[in-house]
Order: C-alpha cells, then sequence, then structure tokens
C-alpha cells in the first residue's frame, strides 16, 4: 500500500511539474485598439439612463448641435425608444407636470424638477442625475437638484453603478 502511494504521489508531482502541455509564446500583435462607443470626450452622443431589473443602465443617443444638457434631459423625459423597450429598458420617471429645467454653473449641475424628491423612486432620481451628469461639460460633476418651492439644493453625484449618491460620497459619471 506504501508502495502504491509513493507512486501515485510521484506520478502527481510528475503531472504537475510538466503542465499542461502548452508552451509559453510571447506576446502576439492584436490589431487596433477598439474605436467608437461612448467616451467621456464623445460630442456626437448622449448618455441617457433608463431602468432595468438590475437598476439603471446607460443608452447611447446621437446628440444633435446644441445644448447637450437639454437634449438629455429631453431624451430622458421622452422615455425609451421602442428598441429600447423591446431590450427591456423602462423609465420610472412620471408624466412631468412641468419643465426639468438643466443648467451648469461653476462646475456643478443644477436640475430644477418638476417634482418633489420624495415622490420619485431612488432609480428615477438616478436617472435624472446620472443623465445629467453625463451631459455636462466636466467630469464628475456635482447635480445640484432643486424641488419646486425649495430654494437651497441637494448635492449628489453620479457614482460608477450608475446611482445617485451624495456629493461628499464622491461618485464618477
Amino acid at each position: 500500500m506504501r508502495k502504491a502511494l509513493c507512486r501515485l504521489a510521484t506520478v502527481v508531482v510528475v503531472a504537475a511539474l510538466a503542465g499542461c502541455g502548452i508552451t509559453d509564446t510571447d506576446a502576439l500583435p492584436a490589431g487596433q485598439p477598439v474605436q467608437g462607443g461612448l467616451t467621456a470626450s464623445s460630442d456626437r452622443l448622449l448618455r441617457v439612463y433608463f431602468v432595468t431589473q438590475e437598476g439603471t443602465w446607460p443608452v447611447s443617443r446621437p446628440a444633435p448641435a446644441g445644448n447637450r444638457l437639454r437634449q438629455a434631459m429631453a431624451a430622458l423625459l421622452a422615455g425609451p425608444t421602442a428598441d429600447e423597450r423591446a431590450r427591456g429598458l423602462i423609465t420610472r420617471l412620471p408624466a412631468a407636470p412641468g419643465p426639468v429645467e438643466a443648467t451648469t454653473a461653476g462646475g456643478r449641475v443644477r436640475l430644477r424638477l418638476p417634482w418633489q424628491v420624495r415622490n420619485l423612486r431612488s432609480v428615477a432620481v438616478s436617472q435624472l442625475v446620472c443623465t445629467a451628469a453625463a451631459a455636462a461639460a466636466v467630469a464628475d460633476p456635482v447635480v445640484e437638484v432643486f424641488e419646486p418651492d425649495v430654494d437651497w439644493p441637494w448635492p449628489v453625484r453620479c457614482d460608477t453603478d450608475g446611482t445617485a449618491v451624495p456629493a461628499d460620497r464622491g461618485g464618477s459619471s
């Protein structure tokens, strides 16, 4: 029995030292890096956030010349296209009783909402904040959310998961 165990151990050690039989190779050329798609510097596409079962999900939309922030908010309020709905994307924003005003000032985005935040689902707030942050001309902006008849904002950011978080917790749109 002991002899059989020694032989088995020897076979295991030899097999481990032999490896899988694939020899090492040098780096091989793989061609040009991927190009296109939505990047932070893209001036031809907007990023608009809709909702899936897992949370918010960005989609790319063409961006004609003009005010990108206004275009992005209009695209968000219009909701997902038929193709996007077919892929399971929805919006959690209710019908707007008035406009969503979006402006930039001092590296911040100001959103004036027609709704009280407490009446919105958290994912709807994330849709608004992340769409506005993605359309801003600055990286990782603070988004100041103003409610009707309230003079002070809620300072928030869009985190890497597409969720609105308090501005002091950081973010990265």
